[in-house]
């Protein structure tokens, strides 16, 4: 070979360093998309094809519709939120267009059910992979190639939120959001910088120079169509506009005061925000101005952003002619903003207040109560997370993101520093010095920012997040910054406060941490002390700096990325194994009970033989209206919000509520109510169908503190000051084998036993009396981590919580005198008296038990407390109970003494866990001895309705008939005296197709009281024998409820 040959054939290591990231890109996208498509068998199963969570289920909803009407979306959904109807803004959406598309593709035209839901299954796998693409771009206009490379394996090692949502399965929008953020960032960087290199002023618009204006009005163009093609994705993604307005304000002016024209950077406003408006107001579907749909909102604010840009640029050309101090124009933009932020409040305050609300809400650290019963909604650093994770907030960053956020939290400060340093300027570098001393005081000192949040009558995090704020504008004042460093640094700040608010949003911040790690690469790359300025310097490297490179990396990406730590009582989890763990959760149980309801329940429209089944169309196409009008025969389902997708997907049924937390009220006041004539009201106040809710689903977490009940009373409303705590009361026990600490157990108060949604669940909607068991407490001064005394309620010195007692009498009299002391209170022993529900009736359990997922619960607190942990569960605990609502059969009765009380009682059968339970109720007789009594629940003519006739095919069914008696009392001759009746009731009088209206004659019945035989009765009312105790095993479970070992544990820690 020649010389010249030689010369031109390039060497293995020339063709690395020029092609390098073309092959170390696509590796990290396939390793993503293979990390995250691991479980993909977990979620097929039986021939079924399953999704994650709660959303992916609307999605595959909107998905289906799509491909039928393509590329149309559903405009408005009947089939949810009962009995208005709902249009959810954020489904329905580009992202659900987008795989309605590929299953098109690949099921040529016409897929199957299993093909779309299959393409559905694997599309956050997809989405979540391509993220590394505008990661690579956004961290190599910040810190070169190798910078990029870099960001695009840190975003491919990290294991937390944003590889979650990414998971296969988990096909909510959430990991397509990041994905077109990133690109509409990428779009308005390449735009910032294309305007600051060609200039473009007011004169070269004016005399229309487009070869000058070309560049800028292209990549302006594109910045506006990412952003709203981002919105398209996902409708609140206006806060991208929001951020971007921001950007342009503070941008602007620092500019004007630093002796620089900000036309260039309103140019790049006045052209990509009426660009994203226009292509908004094409999706426009709902009036108003919502933030979660396509509204005027998504119009209005953009145009906002763009008209104010120029009114800044116009301010500046004034304030510039009137040869004015530029240090004063700050002050009049801050004065401009003000007044037009009070005339927009005066103007319309319902949608500035809504604006405020989600703002704060957003990114304000102030998520409010309602918002945070939705996990993934809490604050990032919860307290109470952290607790029950054992975690500190360091701990809490280092498991989601390893070491990464802190090596990115240094560049971004860094970043925003960097240029007052290099100022040479010792009052711009003591700035920054005071600056960051204040910021490091508000965090180690929270005491600070509490003691100014009580004075201000505001919340600390929010003076924390004003004061840094402040700070920042305060520097940024000063410093002559790149303008796409500067929007990517504002970009970074909204973000981060968005994802400490809310952790969903760690699935923004995690790209965001990635970028700022290719910043300070890049930085590292290029500094002074190692002097590389590219991979293209890869034969000049020493081998102290290709060690320093290495050892950089090594200590960023080692520990829990590649190699797992302990923080705090967990371990972290590197990506690969944390994507192993991922599957479809409850929903495999709730598809037993959904699947019964489907086949065993009248279609919608066809209720009591309505016969309007054809009106509700499953994906019909249905107009937008506040208040649907359902046809007769259509009816809803009552359960709390977390299940109306599953209620509508896999039930195909109308939820009352549903996962937009629509609902979420009523459903609160209905299964929370304390009485059976409060529940019916919040169904009959809604709208003219509300009465027409026909079944509820309750499950183990809703009924079980703990785990979902503390939810619904955070949206009670029903009545004024009621709380949690009117539930549920917590008692602590001191204990030894945990650091000489308390640890709490929860007792349940009378009005959790009377609430709705307990009486269905533990009860089956049958009375219930209390047993002789006492929770017992004591009043104790304690002190507090931090030295404050506070008084808890403990339990005895040297004794546990629990005693029993041989009858209620005892009981009773021992907590009258004590003081500090309940009746019952642990699992299903109420304080008083249950009384029955008249028109609830159990129809169908799941074949899965919850008893171990209680026990995990609850057992606990049990033991806490001194009892047997068994002894707490339901004696039915199955998964899912579903109880339809009927008209019941009025029992007319007669014949019994004067001023008594009549019992029916009948037992029932539940046939796929092969159990009995017996449903008891009470009536008191007039001075006729007459009463009255309405009965939910059948004994016979059950085959004689089903789904084909309009009605229910009940799968629990009475064993026999009922039994009217009344109590046994003591003849004059010394016999035994009791009144009685047996009481068939068909099903048609119950189910409300017949008129509902039953008599029944108690017959005398004497027998001769023999002595020392049989047990007779003693006619107590407090005993509790009466009503059906035995409905969960109560008879057994009161000797066997107290715990001795750990009544024993409790003796010795006092």
């Amino acid at each position: 070979m020649s010389e010249s040959q030689e010369e031109r054939s390039p060497s293995v290591v020339d063709i690395l360093r020029t092609h390098y990231p073309k092959a170390a890109l696509p590796a990290v996208v396939v390793a993503m998309l293979w990390i995250r498509l691991q479980a993909y068998d977990t979620f097929l199963r039986d021939g079924e094809v399953y999704l994650s969570g709660n959303d992916a289920w609307y999605h595959l909803r909107q998905v289906n519709y799509t491909i039928q009407n393509w590329p149309g979306t559903m405009p408005y959904d009947p089939w949810t939120g009962f009995p208005y109807g709902n249009l959810a803004g954020q489904f329905g959406t580009l992202y659900d267009q987008l795989i309605a598309t590929a299953a098109l593709v690949v099921g040529l035209g016409d897929p199957s059910q299993e093909l779309i839901a299959k393409t559905l299954l694997v599309a956050p796998a997809v989405f979540g992979a391509l993220v590394a693409l505008p990661t690579y771009a956004v961290g190599k206009r910040l810190g070169g190639r190798l910078g990029g490379i870099f960001a695009a394996v840190v975003l491919m090692l990290l294991p937390g939120t944003f590889l979650r949502r990414g998971l296969v399965g988990f096909a909510d929008h959430n990991v397509a959001e990041p994905l077109f953020m990133l690109i509409a960032v990428l779009a308005t960087m390449i735009a910032l910088t294309v305007a600051d290199r060609e200039r473009p002023v007011w004169e070269l618009v004016a005399d229309r120079d487009i070869d000058a204006l070309r560049d800028p009005l292209k990549w302006s163009a594109l910045a506006g169509a990412a952003i709203a093609l981002y919105m398209w994705v996902w409708p609140p993604g206006i806060l991208l506009v929001g951020i971007t307005g921001v950007y342009f304000l503070v941008q602007m002016v620092a500019s004007f005061v630093r002796d620089d024209s900000p036309e260039h950077i309103a140019f790049v406003a006045a052209v990509s925000m009426p660009i994203a408006a226009v292509l908004m107001a094409a999706r426009i579907s709902e009036p108003g101005f919502g933030v979660t749909g396509f509204t005027l909102l998504q119009v209005l604010l953009p145009l906002a952003v763009g008209g104010g840009a120029v009114l800044l640029a116009w301010l500046a050309r004034v304030w510039e002619s009137q040869d004015l101090e530029r240090n004063g124009y700050p002050v009049a933009v801050a004065g401009l903003v003000a007044v037009s932020l009070g005339l927009f409040s005066i103007a319309l305050p319902g949608v500035f207040g809504g604006i405020i609300s989600n703002f704060l809400n957003t990114v304000g650290f102030s998520a409010t109560a309602g918002t945070r019963t939705i996990g993934e909604a809490q604050p990032f650093l919860d307290p109470g997370i952290l607790q029950q994770r054992g975690l500190t907030a360091s701990g809490r960053i280092v498991s989601e993101y390893g070491f990464t956020f802190f090596s990115g939290l240094l560049a971004s400060i860094w970043l925003a520093a960097k240029p007052l340093i290099k100022s040479g300027d010792t009052r711009k570098f003591g700035y920054f010095v005071g600056a960051l001393g204040v910021v490091a005081l508000i965090f180690l000192v929270p005491a600070i920012p509490d003691g100014l949040g009580s004075a201000l009558g505001a919340e600390s995090s929010l003076v924390s997040l004003t004061i840094v704020t402040a700070l920042i504008l305060g520097g940024i004042l000063q410093a002559d910054y790149d303008p796409e460093k500067l929007f990517v640094l504002v970009w970074i700040a909204f973000i981060t406060s968005a994802a400490f608010t809310q952790v969903r949003f760690n699935y923004y911040l995690a790209p965001g941490v990635a970028v700022m790690n290719a910043y300070l690469v890049g930085q590292l790359v290029n500094s002074k002390y190692l002097g590389i300025p590219d991979i293209e310097a890869v034969s000049d490297i020493d081998g102290y700096q290709a060690l320093a490179v290495v050892a950089a990396i090594l200590l960023i990406l080692g520990p829990v990325l590649f190699v797992p730590i302990s923080v705090g009582n967990t371990t972290t989890q590197t990506a690969w194994d944390a994507a192993e763990q991922t599957g479809p959760g409850s929903v495999t149980v709730w598809d037993g009970p959904l699947g019964w309801m489907q086949e065993n329940t009248p279609e919608e429209g066809n209720l009591g033989g309505a016969g309007n089944a054809d009106q509700m169309d499953y994906y019909g196409t249905y107009e937008y209206t506040d208040d649907f009008e359902y046809p007769d025969g259509a009816y809803g389902v009552m359960s709390w919000w977390d299940y109306g997708h599953w209620i509508t997907l896999r039930g195909e049924r109308i939820p009352n509520a549903n996962p937009f937390q629509q609902g979420a009220d009523t459903a609160a006041n209905f299964l929370l109510a304390p009485n059976e004539t409060q529940s019916e009201d919040v169904l009959t106040s809604q709208s003219t169908e509300g009465n027409q809710t026909r079944y509820v689903m309750v499950d183990w977490q809703m009924a079980t503190p703990g785990s979902k009940f503390g939810a619904p009373t955070v949206f009670y409303d029903a009545e004024e000051n009621v709380s949690r705590s009117d539930f549920l009361r917590t008692l602590y026990r001191f204990d030894y084998q945990n650091q000489g600490r308390f640890v709490g157990t929860t007792l349940r108060t009378q009005r959790f036993y009377n609430s709705t949604m307990t009486k269905l669940y533990y009860y089956h909607g049958s009375a219930r009396s209390p047993s002789p068991i006492v929770v017992d407490w004591e009043p104790r001064q304690v002190e507090t981590g931090s030295g404050e005394a506070v008084t808890i309620d403990s339990n005895p010195r040297g004794e546990a919580f629990v005693r029993t007692f041989n009858n209620m009498s005892a009981a009773r009299e021992y907590v009258e005198e004590d003081g500090t002391a309940q009746v019952g209170g642990l699992g299903s022993f109420p304080s008083e008296r249950v009384e029955a529900l008249e028109h609830y009736r159990l129809v169908q359990v799941s074949d899965t038990s919850a008893s171990n997922r209680i026990l995990r619960t609850v057992g606990r607190e049990a033991q806490i407390a001194g009892a047997n942990p068994q002894a707490t569960v339901p004696a039915d605990p199955a998964w899912v109970k579903t109880f339809e609502r009927v008209p019941g059969a009025t029992v007319e009765g007669s014949g019994a003494p004067a001023n008594t009380t009549v019992t029916a009682s009948t037992e029932l059968r539940i046939p796929n866990t092969n159990s009995t339970f017996t449903y008891t109720q009470r009536a008191d007789t007039d001075a006729n001895g007459n009463f009255e009594m309405t009965l939910p629940y059948a004994t016979t003519g059950y085959d004689d309705y089903g789904p084909d006739n309009g009605y229910t095919n009940v799968s629990v069914r009475a064993t026999g008939p009922y039994t009217v008696s009344t109590p046994a009392t003591l003849g004059n001759n010394g016999s035994i005296v009791s009144y009685r009746a047996n009481l068939s009731v068909p099903e048609g009088e119950v189910n409300g197709d017949g008129d509902g209206e039953i008599g029944v004659e108690l017959d005398r019945n004497e027998e001769e009281l023999t002595i020392g035989g049989g047990s007779g009765g003693d006619g107590s009312t407090d005993g509790g024998s009466g009503d059906s105790t035995s409905a969960d095993g109560s008879g057994s479970e009161t000797q066997s409820l107290r715990e001795p070992a750990v009544a024993g544990d409790a003796a010795r820690a006092a």
